[in-house]
């Protein structure tokens, strides 16, 4: 990135609604813009002119567990709104990411980059430009970073004086830390909000608000655990179904994960063994609080796992693995739901 006469170009946009953000039954939109979901009408926007070729603009989504990335999108823009510029992009999607001293940024493994199969795209003022995978891309961080890489800006200017078109952030009144990247040769990935080595603050004349860039992604129902699994101990689990807030939920147990079995309503990844049987009998009562309740508005909901106090139970390292499913029927039938196993819970 140069920095040189390449402060924030502002610009007033109209964007049609893009398909990017229909992202359709059982996907949320994840995007740190404060534009509209589907925006229409005329908003102002930043051009961030100092973005050169090979450099790169990327956004990271809490997505609170495993997810699949299914489309993407990003605002390319123009001065003065000038509909038709043209650039070629590659597309890069990371799995975590994790935040380093002076502002810099270490990216996760990547788990998709669109030019290993030997192509790139094409995106063109003004407007967001959508993409849908060729299939999705799971992330199992928890992190989901979605990167859009310059390859060939074809705008008017250069990379020292700035282009008069290319990547834009939203404009938001503040400078928000830690959902932007900005990998700009000879710095890596740096959070532009936080990282000075550019000599000068890239906030507010150069960067501000977060990067137009969006996703498309399919959460994963998860379980997970924290607490002390000894004898006698509390295990709390976390139980989280986005998109289906407010149903009920249903908490399962057994000493296997590896095979699981089928239903009428999907494959539920437990084994079902002597512990599963006895999670549907006398071990329900005595060792689940608020295993059969009501998930929340955003699909989280919360249950104990008591470990019984026997002697025979020390240093046995017992694997107990919890699952769920999810209905909006009293009765549990059909599953809207089912989350993947926990980690294993294994009594020490």
């Amino acid at each position: 990135m140069r920095i040189t006469l390449a402060a924030l170009v502002l610009t007033s946009i109209l964007v049609p609604a893009a398909p990017a953000q229909n992202c359709g039954a059982g996907n949320i939109l994840l995007k740190n813009d404060i534009l509209p979901d589907l925006p229409s009408g005329s908003t102002t926007v930043g051009i961030v002119p100092g973005l050169c070729d090979g450099e790169a603009a990327m956004s990271v989504f809490q997505t609170g567990g495993p997810a699949s990335v299914n489309s993407v999108a990003v605002m390319f823009g123009a001065a003065a709104g000038t509909n038709g510029v043209q650039a070629v992009v590659d597309l890069e999607i990371y799995d975590g990411i994790t935040a380093a001293a002076g502002g810099r940024w270490v990216l996760g493994p990547r788990v998709f980059r669109l030019s290993d199969l030997g192509s790139n795209l094409q995106i063109q003022s003004h407007g967001i430009n959508t993409y849908t995978l060729p299939s999705p891309v799971r992330c199992t961080s928890g992190q989901c970073v979605v990167g859009w890489r310059m390859v060939l800006n074809t705008a008017s200017g250069s990379c020292a004086l700035g282009y008069t078109a290319n990547f834009c952030v939203d404009m938001a009144p503040t400078c928000r830390p830690g959902i932007s990247v900005l990998d700009a040769t000879g710095h890596g990935p740096v959070d532009p909000v936080l990282y000075n080595g550019f000599g000068v603050p890239l906030c507010p004349n150069y960067f501000r608000g977060s990067w137009i860039i969006r996703a498309c992604v399919t959460p994963e129902i998860t379980t997970s655990w924290t607490g002390n699994a000894t004898p006698g101990g509390l295990v709390q689990l976390q139980l989280r179904a986005p998109g289906h807030g407010n149903e009920r939920y249903l908490l399962m147990a057994a000493s296997g994960a590896s095979t699981g079995f089928l239903t009428p309503w999907g494959r539920i990844p437990l084994d079902n063994d002597w512990l599963f049987d006895c999670f549907f009998g006398p071990c329900r009562s005595s060792m689940f609080l608020n295993d059969f309740a009501l998930l929340n508005a955003a699909g989280d909901g919360f249950a104990v796992l008591l470990i019984p106090n026997l002697t025979v139970l020390v240093g046995s390292n017992f694997p107990i693995y919890c699952s769920f499913v999810t209905s909006n029927q009293p009765g549990m039938i059909p599953f809207t739901g089912i989350s993947s196993p926990s980690s294993v819970i294994r009594i020490n």
